[in-house]
């Protein structure tokens, strides 16, 4: 009997360390989960990053439609190519701006050459030509761009996080004038 004491005053401390742990996480560790969870399409666990008022103001199937990355095998193979480093983060009270930079393959030069050669005029008629028509166009565009060699773009992106009272929250401003609002 004192056994089962024990083991259900650990698991009830241990289960408060975890409640805990997320009003604990800094604005740094929010955001570093935020953006791992959206390159990894993990959707629903980013949204639980988001702001009381953002989330009234994205409703989560809207916030999946517009983030999901889709399959998960082209997912996969775009984001294992894409970082982010957090550089900066400045705190004033109840609100946090977040400057991040991100590395990913530049998709519109990749697309632009894509398209370019593989127009759907382009295209044959009959299925099985169309058929290897597009395996020798993709496996070109494989050998053009292998691994190493994928053209990269790096750009700054800035993100406005807030204090509400279960921690820290990612906002994203809607344009309105209370959309980021701390403790909105």
């Amino acid at each position: 009997m004192a056994a089962l004491i024990v083991l259900a005053a650990v698991l009830l401390v241990f289960l408060i360390l975890l409640i805990r742990r997320g009003t604990n996480l800094s604005p740094r560790d929010v955001l570093s989960n935020y953006l791992g969870w959206i390159l990894g399409g993990r959707t629903q666990e980013a949204y639980h990053c988001l702001s009381s008022q953002s989330r009234v103001n994205l409703p989560l199937p809207e916030f999946q439609t517009f983030h999901s990355p889709g399959s998960g095998l082209i997912a996969g193979l775009l984001a294992r190519n894409i970082s982010f480093a957090i550089d900066r983060i400045d705190i004033a009270d109840n609100r946090a701006d977040a400057f991040v930079t991100v590395t990913a393959p530049d998709f519109r030069l990749i697309l632009g050459d894509v398209f370019q050669g593989i127009g759907p005029d382009r295209i044959p008629d009959q299925s099985l030509d169309a058929f290897a028509f597009l395996c020798r166009k993709i496996s070109h565009y494989l050998e053009k761009y292998p691994r190493d060699a994928i053209p990269m773009k790096t750009s700054g992106e800035s993100f406005r996080l807030i204090r509400e009272r279960d921690g820290w929250k990612v906002c994203l401003d809607d344009g309105r004038k209370d959309g980021c609002a701390a403790g909105a």
